[in-house]
């Protein structure tokens, strides 16, 4: 099998072509000319050097493809709206047409859970659960994700290129902290937490989630496939914390979000007059979103593939806090 994966010098790409290699999978990766690139090359990938703004580069490096890994995104850096659209839907729509271009067989595509707005109480999100429809009140990251998502049904099921859409939450895993929440902070050995305890919280231990897109990269039937995936769709808050503080040893502290929402206004204000600021969105939309028990149905992949997370919770977190040490 001959595999390209995009965002190589990432933390998930990273982990992907780590893994890849281990397997005896020969890969190519796309990457700027970083030291993490030069890494990559030492430990055996082919790596072709540019970025996404670059088609000429983009088609060396899909060319002969079996299955192409498109992982590169501006996540959480500081950036304006056209710094998002640029690299995560541009810079897609750029991957994507390449891959047509050179008769790749499958494209897995990382997407993420933020595509989805607030739903109604107790109601389950899955795959026909539709994009949030106020994308203007997200950030700057969760609008670009959207049009990026969207471009991929749409190169799926117009163009015909076979495509599967994972949807993952929040990534962690050695290299990483330990995440807290959706709306949360460390202090010193306590972990405050705004929000209810008995709400879900959405994880992938990152080698839980390396696993899934191999498992994904084998589908053999339709065009399109699209899947959310978490580690377990029934973890809550509570539990969560309950586990970490039996490794790292800390306290959390659970609060109800009013402060957050009273705040919101106020910092996202502030924040817009920093330098580092403009992605960052406090509205109402977003807030409520944060703050509801978000129910991700997880059922799909799990049912069509046979997938579930090798490594339980209590070893992923202990793996990724002794990496941290």
């Amino acid at each position: 099998m001959r595999v390209c994966v995009t965002g190589g010098t990432g933390f998930l790409g990273t982990a992907l072509v780590r893994d890849l290699l281990a397997r005896g999978i020969p890969v190519r990766v796309l990457a700027r000319p970083s030291r993490r690139a030069d890494l990559l090359e030492t430990q055996g990938a082919e790596v072709v050097r540019g970025g996404l703004g670059d088609p000429d580069c983009i088609a060396r490096t899909v060319q002969g493809a079996d299955v192409v890994y498109h992982l590169a995104a501006k996540v959480d850096t500081p950036g304006s709206k056209a710094d998002f659209l640029e690299t995560n839907v541009a810079g897609t729509e750029r991957v994507l047409t390449a891959c047509l271009q050179q008769g790749v067989g499958r494209v897995v595509y990382a997407s993420s859970l933020a595509v989805y707005g607030p739903v109604a109480n107790g109601q389950r999100i899955d795959e026909n659960t539709p994009y949030d429809g106020s994308p203007q009140l997200r950030d700057f990251y969760a609008q670009s994700k959207i049009l990026a998502d969207q471009l991929a049904v749409t190169f799926a099921r117009e163009r015909e290129l076979p495509m599967t859409i994972l949807r993952p939450g929040i990534i962690y895993g050695p290299g990483r902290q330990l995440p807290v929440a959706l709306l949360g902070f460390t202090l010193g050995k306590t972990s405050f937490v705004f929000g209810n305890r008995n709400h879900r919280v959405p994880l992938n231990y990152v080698e839980n989630l390396v696993d899934a897109m191999q498992v994904a990269a084998q589908i053999d039937g339709g065009q399109l496939q699209q899947f959310n995936i978490l580690d377990d769709d029934e973890l809550t808050l509570a539990k969560y914390h309950e586990a970490k503080t039996a490794v790292d040893k800390t306290r959390t502290h659970f609060s109800s979000g009013w402060p957050v929402r009273l705040a919101g206004p106020f910092a996202e204000i502030a924040i817009r007059m920093l330098p580092v600021g403009g992605s960052v969105r406090f509205s109402k939309h977003q807030l409520n979103r944060a703050l509801q028990d978000r129910w991700y149905d997880t059922h799909r992949i799990r049912e069509e593939t046979g997938w579930a997370p090798k490594v339980p919770l209590h070893d992923a977190l202990y793996r990724t806090w002794k990496a941290g040490r």
